[in-house]
Order: structure tokens, then sequence, then C-alpha cells
């Protein structure tokens, strides 16, 4: 349940488009680090605490939804934890393959399925090669 989720950390984000927009369930508002020059680079991260342990299937992300696609992720990393500190990196395909062109909600399943409390979703790289990153919204799969 959503509900439960809580955003426990985010390398950075924009005053006005804070980490915990990427999961408050709204496709309109979003997560968005700094841009223009001189910002932090690659990678960016987001890390959810869920409220409880659940077997995480896969995860979604959509990208922002306001026709801009300045920040999209397309290269990603996800990792899965059970304290929020130890770290183990689900292996996935790591590309939005054709995200820049088609710019809809992604579904990355898992070829196991992983228990956890808390995941982190890592942007490796934009798809314009911009030095930030924007999240929609991030979501999990449990079905």
């Amino acid at each position: 349940c959503p509900a439960k989720w809580k955003v426990v950390d985010a390398d950075t984000s924009h005053p006005n488009n804070p980490a915990e927009m990427a999961i408050d369930g709204n496709s309109a508002t979003m997560w968005h680090t700094p841009w223009g020059n001189d910002v932090p680079k690659h990678p960016h991260y987001i890390s959810v605490d869920l409220g409880e342990t659940l077997l995480l299937k896969g995860f979604t992300y959509n990208p922002r939804t306001d026709h801009n696609k300045s920040g999209t992720a397309f290269r990603y990393a996800f990792y899965v934890s059970d304290n929020g500190k130890d770290w183990k990196l689900v292996p996935t395909k790591g590309e939005f393959s054709n995200i820049k062109n088609n710019p809809v909600k992604q579904f990355v399943r898992f070829e196991k399925p992983k228990n956890a409390r808390y995941f982190k979703f890592m942007a490796k790289e934009a798809i314009n090669g911009e030095d930030w990153v924007s999240v929609g919204e991030i979501g999990i799969l449990t079905k």
C-alpha cells in the first residue's frame, strides 16, 4: 500500500519538485533534480521505505507527463534492502530501450522475486544526456 511508503533518501531535489512527488500517486507531479549548468551529475537516486516487507516482482517507472521529456531516465539500476543500509542490486536489463520515442510508463519484471522493505531507484543516464533526472511516479509490482 503506497500510503505506507516514505522517501528516506534522495541524492538531490529541486525545491519545487521534492523526491516525495515520485511516490505521491499523482502522475502530474514529479521528482526532479536541479537542472542547468553546474548541477550534480548522474547517478541520481531515490530510496523508499515500503513500511513493510513485501515480495517484489518488479517495478514501474512513469516519466513526467507534461509533454517535456527533459530528465527522462534511460539507464538505471534498481536495488532492494531489508534495512535501508545494505543494498542488493537486482539484475535487470538496466535501460528503458525505446523511452525516448515512446515516453510511457515502463514495467520491469525481475527474473526472481525479492523480499524487501526498501527499494532504491538509481538513474544512471537521461535520454538526452542531461545531468538531471525526472520521475513522474515510481512503483513496485507485487503480482
